[in-house]
């Protein structure tokens, strides 16, 4: 489908924002690796603009398979004493789920001392070797602080770094005044200025959203599936009542975005084993808040209008806002809905799923109450069993999408050791 709802340029921060929810420091590391890789590759000067930008998007995202892997609040760890299972679940992440499937070996190979990637056949190993200088010298920077010196690089070039990478480190900071920049923060700027340039199909802009949706599935598998089940109730409700194309699709990216907040939300709270407390359940309800922030500005202002509304109700009785049914549109109405109707359908740690006889009664009980939409509620109701089983199939084959990934996880791990 076509997206004009989100540039190329708000993509790029949009994705950023999102790893910056799961953890600050991992996102500001990759944006600072980003940076002084894009610095290495200007100086350079064999890739234009927008490929350099396709780059840096790859650096930002380097470390995403830390969120499955490892405790991301020990970055050393992971980086220095046991770098192999984020590396190897970074690469499968990006090669299954992003555009940048080509460039995914990067990932996998950047804790690999150049001694032992030297020899392979692959066709960004050049680029491979400055991803891998750009990251060490910003995990450098952060260490020594106003102790470290660039040429800290020279007892291992040639053997864990490339020479050739090391010299254009050095070259690049000649020329940008990298390391300065980075102590001083101004590097944020040019990186700004670089991202302009990055050009996104819409077949590229719907994988990263996709991509999006699949890292809450770094926090918890089945928020995927719920996510995958709910964008397709929506899907399915909305060709019932007629609603046009352009309706249709607002729904399901608010749909496929509306839960992003909940990465900012503890793991410990998300799969509880039992049912929060008060304090508890208002602590998760921010995540409205929090999605509305990191969407404002980036994507349409009707999409996120859509997805802020999921925990509302026509009575007034949802949250954040308490807003009553002549205050939200159809719109609002079929994704809090489909929402709610795929969360009582699933199993948590904490209660077993609800029948379908009870979420039938739910929703009859809505109407009634004028808690639900009467038209939207009824045409869920009537159509039960062949939306949720369009709905529950697609969840099911994103299921099995991320077990695709952690199988081949392990027989990559065991070979790559």
């Amino acid at each position: 489908m076509q997206i004009e709802y989100i540039t190329s340029n708000n993509m790029w921060k949009l994705l950023y924002e999102t790893i910056r929810l799961m953890d600050k420091a991992t996102a500001h590391h990759g944006m600072r690796v980003s940076y002084i890789m894009s610095k290495m590759l200007e100086c350079r000067g064999l890739n234009e603009k927008f490929e350099i930008a396709d780059f840096m998007m790859l650096a930002m995202l380097h470390d995403v398979g830390a969120f499955k892997t490892d405790d991301v609040k020990k970055p050393l760890t992971y980086e220095a004493k046991a770098p192999a299972p984020h590396s190897v679940y970074g690469y499968l992440f990006l090669k299954y789920l992003s555009p940048l499937s080509d460039m995914s070996k990067m990932i996998l190979y950047h804790h690999i001392d150049y001694s032992r990637t030297k020899d392979i056949d692959y066709q960004y190993k050049d680029e491979l070797e400055i991803l891998k200088v750009a990251e060490i010298i910003d995990v450098w920077i952060r260490a020594f602080g106003d102790k470290f010196s660039i040429n800290m690089l020279d007892r291992y070039a040639g053997t864990k770094y490339q020479e050739e990478a090391c010299q254009l480190l050095k070259q690049a900071d000649a020329e940008f005044e990298i390391v300065k920049k980075i102590m001083d923060r101004s590097y944020i700027k040019e990186v700004d200025e670089a991202m302009e340039y990055i050009l996104l199909s819409d077949d590229e802009k719907e994988k990263y959203l996709k991509m999006l949706m699949y890292c809450t599935g770094l926090k918890s598998e089945n928020m995927v599936s719920e996510t995958v089940a709910t964008m397709y109730v929506c899907r399915e409700l909305g060709r019932k009542l007629k609603q046009s194309e352009m309706d249709k699709n607002e729904v399901y990216y608010a749909a496929l975005l509306h839960d992003i907040g909940m990465l900012a939300m503890p793991s410990k709270l998300v799969d509880a084993p039992r049912s929060l407390n008060q304090a508890e359940k208002n602590f998760i309800h921010t995540h409205v808040e929090i999605m509305e922030k990191v969407l404002e500005g980036k994507i349409s202002p009707d999409i996120i209008s859509i997805a802020s509304a999921h925990h509302e109700r026509c009575d007034g009785s949802g949250y954040p806002r308490g807003l009553k049914g002549n205050a939200m549109s159809d719109k609002q109405a079929i994704l809090q809905i489909a929402e709610n109707v795929v969360h009582m359908g699933m199993e948590k740690p904490y209660r077993r799923a609800f029948t379908k006889d009870e979420i039938i009664k739910d929703l009859n009980d809505g109407i009634v109450n004028d808690k639900y939409d009467g038209i939207i509620a009824d045409t869920m109701v009537r159509n039960y069993d062949e939306i949720m089983e369009k709905a529950f199939a697609r969840a099911q084959n994103a299921l099995v999408t991320h077990q695709k990934l952690q199988s081949n996880y392990e027989q990559v791990y065991k070979s790559f050791r």
